[in-house]
Parts: C-alpha cells; structure tokens; sequence
C-alpha cells in the first residue's frame, strides 16, 4: 500500500507542475539568474544555460570542467525552494539527508548515506559545513538561518585534500552574498500558519570609491508543532517545537586596487526554542501503565498508538538557548608569481539543553537549560598560495586550527524515579526486593544523578596541495596531498548523588540479577568524584588523483581516487566496564576512538547538447570506510565504537534541462543509487547492536530524487510570475542505529511549492509558498525511550520507542519591497 501512496504523490506533485505552468505556456521571460536568455514573444529562440562557478576545487572554476560529482544550487533557486538553512537542502540536493534529533544542536547531515551517528558532541562530523571559507566545528553548529546566499555547492564523497578532515563523505560549501558597488535594499515580511512571522531587512552599497558594504537582519518565531501532555508537571506550556530567533550579519570589503581585496565579516545569532519532543511509536505493556499512573493518568500514549497524531508527553520544561558569533577575515592579494589567500576566524557558540529526559509526563528524570550547556570556541587560519602557467595550475597551502569543547552534563531525578524503580526492581525480583532498604539511599527529590564536566581542547596542522597537470588540450591529471596532525587532551570531572553500585555489588555480587539494573552509569557511585585525563594524537596523510579526459567540446570524463579521513576522538559519556570484565562497572577512564578513513572511487562524466540547454552529469562510486565511527543510544547512555568497515556504492546523475518546447521553464534534478552497507563483523550487545553485520546502516535510501521545476511567464500587464515545484524522494531506510525494524521509514515524497509576483516598474513582490505540501509523516530520527523498555535484539524490536517528527504541511505568504 505504501508504494500506492508514494506513487500518487509523485503523480500529484507532477501534476501540480503542469498546472502551474500550463498557466502561461505560450509566453516567454528574457533574463533570469543562471544566464538563460529569451527573445520576445513570436519571434524564434534559442535558450541557453551560463556558465555555473564553482570553487569546488577552492579555484573558480565552470562546473562542467570539475572532475568532482557536485550539485550547484543557485541563489535564486534556494530562495524559490524555500531553503533558509542546511536542513532544508534536503528537497534540492540528491542523496543528501539533514536531521535533527534531541535538539536542534545535534542536527547532521549524510551524504550518500554517511554520516556522523549519534548526538555525542565527541565525534566530528562526516559532512563538512564551510560557509565563506570557514569550517564549523560540527553540523549542528552551522545550523541556523543563512542569510542572503550567493549559492551553495554540495561536493559528494571524501573532499579532504582542500577542505581538511571532517569531510570524509562531503562538504556543503556555502557562498553568501558579498557587498555591492551599487546601493541596494531589502525589506521582507512573511506570514505563516502555526503563528509564523519573519521579517527580515538588507542593505548593501558602496562606503566609500573603494570600500562597500552589506548588512543584513532577520527575525523569526514560530508557534508550536506538537501537543503536549503534562501530567502533574511543573511544567505548564501545553505544546512544543516553538521556536523564536534573531540573527545579524555584516560584511566590509576593502578594494583599494585591483590586486588587494579584504572582506571583512561578522555575525551575531540569539535563538530560543522549546525543543525537541518525541512521539511514541510503540509503549512497553509492563512500564507503560506504571508511567501513567504516575503522571496521574496520562503520562504516555495509549494503544492503539498514532506516532503521527503530534501529541507529545512531558511534565518538564525543554526551553533551549543557542548564542552563536563570529568573525572572520578573507584576503586575497595578486601578487606576481599568483594569487595569496588568508582566511582568519574566530567564532564562539554555546547551547544550553533543558530536557525531558525520559520522554513521558512522569517525573522521573530531566536536564535544565543552565547546567545542562556545550560550547564550541574555534579559532582557524588558512593560507593559500595559487597560479597557473601554461600546462599547470598549481596550489599550496596551510591550515591551522583550535578548538576548545566545554561540556556540562547535569541529570536531575524527578519526583517519581525512586517509586518507579522501587517497583521495576519488585517486579525483577518477585516482590522480594525493596530498594529503600539499601544503605545511603539517595533517590528522593530533585538530586544530581550525574553532575559531569568535560573540557577538550585540540589542535589541527595541515599543510596541502591540488595540482593540475595539463598534458593536452583534452588530457588533465590532478595530483592532491595533505598532511594532517591532530592533538587532542580532555580532562573529566565525574560528580552526582552517591548511588547503589557498590552496595549491589557486596549484596549480589557481579553476576547478580539485580546488580546491573542498580549499576547503571547514572547510578554507579564508582564515578562520585573520579578525575580523569587522556590525550591523544593522530597524523594522516590523505590525497587525490583525478584524471580528465575531454572527448569534445561536449563531453568530459574523468576517474579519481580520493583518501578521506576523519578525526579520532572521546567519547563524552559515561562508560563502565561490563558485569564479566576484571573490574565489573567500575568508570572506564579510556574513552578514545580511533580515526576513520576512506578510499573512494570514482568514474564518470559530464555533457552538454550543442545548444547549451542541457547539462548532463553522471558518475558510479565506490567508498570503502574503516574504523567507522559509530555512536548508539542504549537506552541508558552513548557508546561509541569503531566498526571495522561500511561500504558505500553506487551511481548518481544530475541534469539542468532549459526545454526548448516550453520558454521560461528550468529543470534541474538527480537521481542516487547508494547500496551503503556493514562488513560481516562480529558484534557484541554491548558494544555494537547485534542487527548491524551486513545489513545497510542508519539513514542510508537505496534511492533518493530531486527534481525543481521552475517556470517564468508575463503575468498581468507588466507583471510577471515565476512558479516553482520542488520535491524530492527517498526509498525505505531505518533511522535508528540499531536499525530497530520500528525506527523505518517508508518510501516518501517531499514537495514544497511557491508563486512569486514582480514587475519590473514596481520595487513590490508578493509570494505565496507551502512547505511539505502533501503533509507528509514521516520520522527525523526513531529512539529508544529511556527506562521504559527494551532495546531491539536479533529478532524482536525494542519495546518502548519514540520519534522525532519531521514537521507538517505549512504555508503562508511573504512581501518583500526592492529599492
């Protein structure tokens, strides 16, 4: 049934297009944003598509000359889809997924189905984020509103020769606007369902004969998404995923000649959220009913269970707070020998987490926003020397970087987690075990359960070159090296309550029934007051070989071999040795993981139809990762280990099509083949959840789709329309780590549309747009419901799991004036 349904919402999206552009298709637009060009109406025409830079290769450079598989995604096409931040480049960009879990801070992307597992601020990030030539420490840093956008290239597979090495699957490279010679302004204010409202203004102009500038600022809000239940509280607010932001960006850029440009950047962001609730997708028959009687009735969902009915369960307060700035300064000087690049910055973020922690609307366990905080302080400088001769353009440069990750985790129980356990434990032991009757019991009131701090400081060297060798005029070879050092040190302060480890440990001994439930990390008084200290350093030396035929004028092929690499790390949780090790759960103070590496391959091409109105790109690859990093929620806490190998294989192609039957329309879309599987591996409950050998891992679609169509036509008098459909489409993939058959995802169709009006006598616009508009349901990210269950084994899923929902059908309007 579900394929019914996938179909006929790829069959309604087509054919919302075909209404829309059957609106005017007779009529014909003279200019747009990618160069194609038109004449007037009843007169012969040739449509043809510009050129399309990008610095994929950190050199400007035409598309269809990069031998790397990239999507390009112009600024005007972003604004039409409705794309305001990273998450939303999932409905323009193919084999791309963006997602969210516990907050907005742990967003990550996955490109070809790779990614960073996991919400553990420990492992850096499989798909680098670079905006103006700047990393960002993880994924769930750079998300935010991205202001006014030049355009965005997405680079698929390892990148790590340029862009450094938290690029192993790709890198979303983000161009933003740059300040103009001539004095321009935006005003902007949209409307929305669900209480939405953003108003946003832009200015931009020259200072000075050689100095302009650009400013741009944004507000937004938004109601909430999700009912709430709330049980006996505290907490009173009866709906989440509400959100309210504001977000300042301001730019200088200094020419005073033409060899010297300096672009000075700074921006500011303040966002404050309630974030991010779980529906449940399955209720443990045992401790479902034993939450709802705590709660008073109605703590967790009731069978039959609707995970899409947007009602959420939580009785404590889930406010998030994020504070991101920085600034950054990009100088390019044209000297004799070639061009000299510094890019310098400085940038500053910190999120502050309060949390329901259990997920229902009994007090069992939560984090506030004020203890509960991690920053990043990342300062980077890069320098690179380029130039070319006749027959080669060559690169060099050097990379360093600092980062300092501060991390406080305070877990707060609740009101009801000692009456919760107490009847857990008579329940495991037959009624004969009463858990009040333990020496030092410290499970009543609002205690600590755990008042840990982590501080991690590292240090990146990297010294790199991209060269290319032009044997012929058909015949280029691309020869890139880089050499990366990482230090790394954290120290860890363990604190809380005093638990009932050790006395469990005396009564039961190790292998004791009982002792692992009274042992769990946030329990275990073994971590009260425990310090710890570990350093590590990794090098690697990472590279590429690409080689470049152009058969014609039309036509290039290329093959490549790329070695990615991803830097090891800590593991910023609590772990504990098992019931059967030596010292059974006593703090496992070596919390390391290796780095992971990849080699990839690839062959494929690049075209164009002698009139310029196709663009036809296709490639197959192979990319073989060891020591994959792989971070699993137990239910209880985050263990990170190194699977020993995930495969990623397959073909993608992209096209940007100018129809010549129908003026004023754009195509561009593509299409990705991904088989991204685990090796056969021996796997461990504890360590590695027993389903993941051989089988596709986490957020990995065999298929996935894009396609945009855009259409321009004479409207009313000397007003003009331009209509857009963008939509996108995955195939079945699990969303859960242990790859739990209830954390799936069906076969769906995203499609957000919207209509724009504009003259060009007139500086007023008008746009009408819907995101998500089939209302489709479907999960971010499925979990397993802390305390209330068990996890998936070999042949059963787990027995209490929630989802986070992606959000539902909205729509609104949104005014912009021009001067």
């Amino acid at each position: 049934m579900h394929h019914f349904n996938t179909l006929s919402k790829i069959t309604a999206s087509v054919s919302l297009a075909a209404l829309l552009l059957a609106a005017g298709a007779h009529a014909q637009v003279e200019v747009d944003e990618q160069g194609t060009t038109s004449t007037t109406e009843n007169a012969e025409t040739t449509r043809r598509l510009g050129a399309i830079t990008v610095t994929a290769q950190k050199r400007e450079q035409s598309l269809q000359d990069v031998p790397i598989v990239v999507t390009a995604l112009s600024g005007e096409l972003l604004s039409d889809a409705g794309v305001k931040d990273i998450k939303d480049l999932t409905v323009v960009t193919p084999g791309l997924l963006v997602t969210s879990s516990s907050k907005q801070a742990n967003t990550t992307a996955r490109i070809r189905g790779i990614g960073t597992v996991g919400d553990n601020p420990g492992l850096e990030s499989s798909v680098g984020v670079v905006i103006d030539g700047v990393p960002r420490a993880r994924n769930g840093v750079s998300f935010g509103d991205l202001g006014e956008i030049e355009r965005i290239e997405v680079l698929k597979g390892p990148q790590g020769t340029l862009f450094g090495k938290s690029t192993s699957a790709g890198v979303i490279n983000i161009i933003t606007k740059k300040p103009s010679d001539e004095l321009e302004s935006i005003f902007e204010v949209g409307i929305g369902n669900e209480g939405f409202l953003r108003t946003s203004a832009e200015v931009t102009g020259p200072l000075s004969e050689t100095v302009s500038g650009r400013l741009f600022g944004v507000y937004e809000e938004r109601g909430g998404l999700l009912d709430v239940k709330t049980g006996n509280g505290p907490r009173t607010e009866d709906e989440t995923s509400q959100y309210d932001f504001y977000s300042f960006r301001g730019q200088l850029l200094f020419e005073p000649s033409g060899d010297l440009e300096i672009l000075l950047s700074a921006d500011y962001t303040d966002r404050e959220e309630d974030c991010c609730m779980g529906d449940y997708v399955s209720v443990d028959p045992a401790r479902g009913p034993l939450v709802t009687l705590l709660a008073g009735g109605d703590g967790a969902s009731a069978f039959p269970i609707d995970p899409f009915d947007r009602v959420a369960f939580a009785n404590r307060d889930a406010t998030q707070t994020t504070e991101d700035w920085g600034v950054s300064a990009n100088i390019k000087w044209q000297t004799g020998f070639g061009e000299l690049t510094s890019i310098t910055s400085y940038r500053d973020w910190e999120n502050g987490s309060g949390q329901d922690t259990d997920f229902s609307a009994a007090d069992l366990w939560y984090r506030d926003d004020e203890t509960s905080v991690d920053a990043f302080a990342t300062f980077s400088q890069e320098l690179r020397f380029a130039g070319a001769t006749d027959n080669i353009d060559w690169q060099v440069g050097a990379f360093y970087a600092n980062e300092t990750l501060d991390r406080s985790d305070f877990i707060r129980y609740g009101n009801d987690y000692f009456f919760y356990f107490q009847q857990l434990l008579l329940g495991a032991s037959g009624g004969a075990f009463n858990l009040a009757a333990l020496p030092g019991n410290i499970y009543t009131g609002e205690a600590n359960a755990i008042a840990d701090v982590y501080e991690q400081s590292s240090d990146t060297y990297a010294i790199f070159t991209n060269n290319t060798f032009s044997f012929t005029d058909q015949l280029d070879l691309t020869v890139g090296l880089r050499y990366t050092i990482d230090e790394k040190t954290l120290e860890s302060d363990f604190d809380g309550n005093a638990g009932s480890c050790t006395t469990a440990l005396a009564v039961f001994g190790a292998a004791g029934g009982l002792t692992p439930t009274l042992c769990l990390p946030w329990t275990n008084d073994n971590f009260v007051g425990v310090s710890a200290t570990q350093d590590r350093s990794d090098d690697d030396l990472s590279g590429t070989v690409k080689g470049a035929y152009r058969v014609n004028e039309n036509l290039m092929s290329y093959a490549s071999y790329s070695r990615g690499y991803k830097a090891g790390g800590f593991n910023l949780d609590r772990s504990q040795f098992g019931p059967s090790d030596p010292t059974p759960f006593q703090p496992n103070l070596d919390t390391g993981f290796d780095p992971e590496t990849v080699d990839a391959y690839e062959v494929g091409f690049k075209t164009n139809n002698a009139a310029n109105s196709l663009f036809f790109n296709g490639a197959i690859f192979y990319q073989e990762y060891s020591d994959f990093q792989l971070n699993t929620f137990t239910g209880t806490s985050f263990i990170v280990t190194s699977v020993p190998g995930v495969i990623s294989k397959g073909a993608e192609f992209d096209i940007r099509y100018l129809p010549e039957q129908l003026e004023g329309l754009t195509l561009q879309g593509g299409l990705v083949y991904a088989e991204t599987q685990y090796d056969d591996f021996e796997a461990v409950d504890f360590f590695a959840p027993p389903r993941l050998p051989g089988s596709t891992i986490s957020f990995a679609p065999r298929w996935s789709g894009t396609l945009a169509a855009t259409y321009e036509t004479p409207f009313i008098s000397d007003w003009n329309a331009r209509f857009n459909v963008s939509s996108r489409f995955t195939s079945r993939y699990n969303t859960g780590s242990n790859l739990d058959p209830l954390k799936e995802v069906d076969d769906l169709v995203v499609v957000n549309a919207r209509m724009a009006f504009y003259s060009d006598n007139s500086p007023f616009e008008l746009e009408v747009w819907a995101q998500n508009l089939f209302d489709e349901d479907y999960y971010e990210l499925a979990f397993d419901t802390p305390l209330q269950g068990n996890a998936a084994t070999q042949t059963a899923p787990g027995t209490a799991v929630g989802a986070f929902l992606s959000p539902p059908l909205t729509f609104g309007a949104t005014a912009r004036l021009r001067f």
